[in-house]
Formats: structure tokens, sequence, C-alpha cells
């Protein structure tokens, strides 16, 4: 801060940093003299400690989305962060509603299949452009998720792993599953399943390696057209979180698919992806390249959880601010303003109107000592 803005300060606190970390955060989220009507937003909410749930609205300009790499933090403005209980689909609705009136209209709105997300806006009558690592895994459930060998492979992972986590054979067990997403994370079956039959290959009938791992030869078959399914989603996704959706890049998908040799599974795949990717496209005519992607929302939230995970009992507290700070460019002047003309007492209003009473705070009155 000394080099950055020629002071001379003395080593600040830790308070310090953390009041400089929200006083730029608030200072992000103040809109503009002017308001633009091509806004695309990025909405995602998360679940902390308790019940509270935090909301996130990011946006970028249409105009200003660069189809030559993936979005970054500093492309977008942090137009809302509040936390509540309950997000229900009218609640939703009324905080865009204020968004629009502060900020200007919205062309569209990317976000994954959440219910109270996607029903605000059906009521808000904007374009809902679903996420497309979140559609891809919700095709994959349906394909999967009630199919018996897949099942019988998943838990064979689950119970190898259980059996062999602390015996001579623990370094070739399964990873964990990722349970709550697994439909997002298949190469993780896919890839140690590879490694396994190739393991087998190359170990003598009858060793303990061999036994071990002999039962994954019944899912061979599986394990070969996940390995298709997740090499096609890697290309996709690289395809469309860069160059964005259009019809260029939906016929580059499905060349995609043209190299492979297709069974009925992977057929429903491709038509259930190519039906979608078309008729988000039909949504919006008028525009020749659509965001499709949410990812920098979700990776914000990564950040922001590493951050809690010191006091993970805290809860959601003002530090949320730090969602906003995360997409300010630093620039000397604009971080001396956010500095010099953010109060305190903007800090505790925003605090108060957006955070309320945190889990902290209900927590030490619930179990405050008293020595009397």
């Amino acid at each position: 801060m000394n080099l950055y803005l020629g002071l001379e300060l003395g080593q600040p606190s830790y308070v310090t940093i953390l009041v400089w970390t929200k006083k730029v955060g608030f200072f992000s989220m103040q809109p503009p003299i002017e308001k633009s009507n091509d806004w695309v937003l990025i909405i995602d909410e998360s679940i902390a400690v308790g019940h509270e749930r935090l909301l996130v609205i990011y946006g970028i300009r249409a105009s200003l989305i660069k189809f030559n790499r993936a979005l970054t933090y500093n492309d977008l403005r942090p137009l809302f962060i509040k936390s509540s209980n309950k997000w229900t689909a009218e609640i939703i609705k009324k905080e865009i509603e204020k968004l629009i009136e502060k900020w200007g209209d919205i062309k569209y709105i990317v976000a994954d299949g959440g219910n109270g997300i996607c029903k605000s806006i059906r009521l808000l009558g904007k374009v809902h452009v679903y996420d497309v690592t979140h559609k891809m895994a919700w095709i994959l459930k349906n394909m999967y998720s009630e199919d018996e060998t897949f099942i019988k492979y998943t838990k064979g992972m689950s119970q190898m792993r259980f059996k062999g986590v602390c015996s001579e054979i623990s370094y070739i067990i399964p990873p964990k599953q990722r349970v709550n997403s697994r439909f997002m994370n298949l190469d993780i079956l896919s890839d140690w399943g590879l490694k396994a039959l190739n393991c087998l290959k190359t170990s003598t009938i009858g060793n303990k390696i061999h036994e071990s791992l002999s039962w994954v030869l019944e899912f061979k078959e599986l394990i070969l057209e996940l390995d298709i399914i997740n090499t096609a989603i890697s290309e996709i996704k690289s395809l469309l979180k860069i160059k964005g959706l259009s019809k260029k890049t939906v016929n580059m998908v499905t060349k995609i698919f043209k190299r492979e040799t297709l069974n009925a599974r992977l057929q429903y795949f491709k038509e259930n992806l190519l039906n979608y990717l078309n008729q988000t496209l039909l949504q919006l005519p008028e525009e020749k390249k659509l965001l499709c992607t949410s990812d920098i929302i979700e990776s914000s939230f990564g950040k922001y959880k590493n951050y809690m995970s010191q006091n993970s009992m805290a809860g959601i507290t003002d530090l949320s601010l730090c969602l906003a700070t995360f997409t300010n460019r630093l620039d000397a002047a604009e971080l001396k303003a956010g500095l010099e003309k953010t109060k305190m007492s903007d800090l505790k209003k925003w605090s108060n109107d957006n955070i309320g009473e945190t889990n902290f705070s209900r927590r030490k009155k619930a179990l405050r000592i008293n020595r009397g």
C-alpha cells in the first residue's frame, strides 16, 4: 500500500486490512452515473453454516464480453450481495427489479438450475441461459442416475476404497467420489477405471493387485463409454466457455461427436445437448454470441469460502464484501477513492441492511457465560 499509493504507514493490523478489503468492496458496488441497457447477469447462491444463504449477482455489459478468452474477475461488476434464510423466486425478482432501476436493463441472465433463481427469471420475463456445465450434468444425471450398471460400478468403487484404505493395496484404491456433484465430475470414475484396466493388463493373475481389481473387468464397456463422454465434455466446455455460444460453436460441437461411433446413450447425450444449445440461441436471435457459463461466480464463492474457513462458525458476515473486492482492478486512483470516500458508518449500514445478525453474534448471545 505504501509503494502503491505513496504513503508512509506503519505495519497495519489484521483488522485494518479487513476494513480496507470491505471498503474497496463497498466502493466497487456503487452504481455508475449513466445506466446501460445491455447487462448480462450471472447469479448464484451459496449455503453457509446454519440456515443462511448468500445471493450474489455479478454483471457484465454484453458489448464488453471478450469471446477470445474466459471471463476474469476484473471483467465483472458486483451488483448485489445479500444474506437471507430464504430466497424465494418473488424475493429474487424484486431485488433484480431494484438493480434494473439502478444499473439499467438486462439482456439475459446466466445461472444454474436452482428452482428459486429459475422461477424468478421467468417471472421477470427475461431469458435464462442455463450454465452449460450444469446443463450437461443434468443430462448425464438423466442417463445414469437409475442405470443399474452405473450404480453397481460406483458402489464397487466405494466398497473397494472403504476396505482397502488401510491395507497393502491402499495405493491403488479408487479416489473419493463427489456425491453431491457426481455428474459434474464423471472423469473421476472413468480415469480411475481406465487406469485399473491398464493395471490388470500388466499384473499377474493370482497376485494381490489382480485379485483386488478383477471386479472392474465387468464394467469395461461402461468405463470406455464414460471416457468418450468426458473427452467430449472437456472439449465442449473449453470451446463454449471461451468462444461463447453461437451458430459457429454449435457446428463445432456437432463435429466433436462425429469423431466417435455413438451408442444409444451417447446419442441421447448429443441430441439433448445440441437441442439445449440451439433452443438457447433461438431465444436471443439478435445476439451473435452468448455467454453460457457461470464458472466465474462459483470460483468467487470458492475463494470466499477459503477466507471463511479460518472461522467457519462465524457464518456469513460483512466480509462477504470481499466478493465485490475480487472484481476491483485496484487502479491506484480508484483504490484511493474507495478507501477515502467509504466511511465506517457506510459499512455498518450495509451490514445491517444485507447481512443482519450474524451466526457469530447469535452464538455469543446463546452461549454467554454468566458468573454472577
